[in-house]
C-alpha cells in the first residue's frame, strides 16, 4: 500500500466557495461540537492519500448540546462516503438546516482527485463544481492525522488512554479502540471543578479510516460519527468525476503559497 502526503486546501477552501454559491452566502464555518458541519467528515482527510484499500459505506454524523430552559439544539447529517483504489476520495451530504437549506435540502458532494490533481465541491441546487488544484509533496513530509487519533494529543497533560476489545457494533473490517478521558483541572481556565471530557474512537487498520467516534464535552455537548455498511469493492468510477450537466468553476486561488488552512478536524481527541 503506497501513501502520498499532500499539502492542500482542497476540501475545506473548495467547500466554502461551493458554500458561497449557495441561497444566503456562506455558513457559520461548523456548528455544533468539533467535527460537525458540511464538509467536515471525521473518518478522512484530503492530506493523506492512501492507495490499495478501496472501500465505500454509509455515515451519520449527529451532535447534540443542552442548553439553558430546557433547551437544546440537536443536528444530523447523514451521506455517502468512498475510496478507490488509487487513493481518490469521495462523499456527499444532504444539508436539512442552516443557511444553506433555507430554500430546501441541499446536497454537497466533495470529490478529491490526486490522480488528476484536483478537488471539487459540487453543489446540487447551483449545478456549480468548484474546482481547486492540488500538489503533492514528498512521501513523509505530512502525517495524516485526520485519518487516524493524533497520538500527540494522546499524551497531554490530564490524559488517560485505555484500550478498548469490544466495539459497539460489527463493521467487518479489522478494527482497533481506544478511549481518551482529558481532564482540566479546577482552577486552569478559571473553571471552579474539574471539566471532563472523554472520546471512544475506533479505527479501521486495514482501510486507515475511523469507523466510530464519540466525543461528550460538557462545555460543548456530544457528538458522534459513524460508518456502516462497509463494502471493500472498488466503487464505480463514475463517483469520482464531476457529473454532466455541471459547470465547472475555478476557485480563487489563497494569498501565499505557504499558506495553509486546516482541512476538516480530525476525530474529537479529548
Amino acid at each position: 500500500m503506497k501513501r502520498v502526503s499532500l499539502i492542500t486546501a482542497a476540501v475545506l477552501f473548495v467547500s466554502i466557495s461551493g458554500y458561497a454559491q449557495a441561497p444566503g452566502g456562506p455558513p457559520h464555518g461548523g456548528f455544533g461540537p468539533p467535527g460537525f458541519g458540511p464538509g467536515r467528515l471525521p473518518g478522512m482527510h484530503p492530506g493523506k492519500v492512501v492507495t490499495g484499500a478501496p472501500y465505500s459505506g454509509n455515515f451519520t454524523d449527529t451532535s447534540s448540546q443542552t442548553l439553558p430552559d430546557n433547551n437544546s439544539i440537536n443536528r444530523s447529517t447523514k451521506g455517502t462516503a468512498a475510496r478507490d483504489g488509487q487513493g481518490r476520495t469521495y462523499f456527499t451530504e444532504t444539508i436539512t438546516n442552516g443557511p444553506l437549506a433555507q430554500n430546501g435540502p441541499t446536497t454537497l458532494t466533495f470529490i478529491f482527485d490526486p490522480v488528476a490533481g484536483y478537488s471539487y465541491v459540487l453543489n446540487s441546487n447551483t449545478k456549480i463544481a468548484s474546482r481547486r488544484t492540488i500538489k503533492a509533496h514528498n512521501e513523509g513530509s505530512e502525517s495524516g492525522p485526520h485519518e487516524h487519533p493524533d497520538e500527540a494529543k494522546d499524551a497531554r497533560p490530564g490524559t488517560t488512554v485505555t484500550a478498548l476489545s469490544t466495539p459497539p457494533m460489527s463493521w467487518g473490517v479489522n478494527v482497533t479502540g481506544k478511549q481518551i478521558t482529558h481532564t482540566i483541572p479546577a482552577g486552569a481556565i478559571g473553571n471552579t471543578a474539574p471539566i471532563v471530557s472523554t472520546s471512544q474512537i475506533w479505527y479501521a487498520t486495514d482501510l486507515q479510516i475511523v469507523v466510530y467516534s464519540a466525543h461528550t464535552d460538557p462545555r460543548m455537548g456530544t457528538s458522534t460519527y459513524s460508518l456502516s455498511n462497509i463494502s471493500t469493492a472498488e466503487p464505480a468510477a463514475s463517483l469520482f468525476q464531476v457529473p454532466a450537466g455541471y459547470t465547472v468553476q475555478d476557485a480563487p486561488a489563497f494569498g501565499g503559497e505557504h499558506r495553509r488552512p486546516h482541512g476538516p478536524p480530525p476525530p474529537p481527541q479529548e
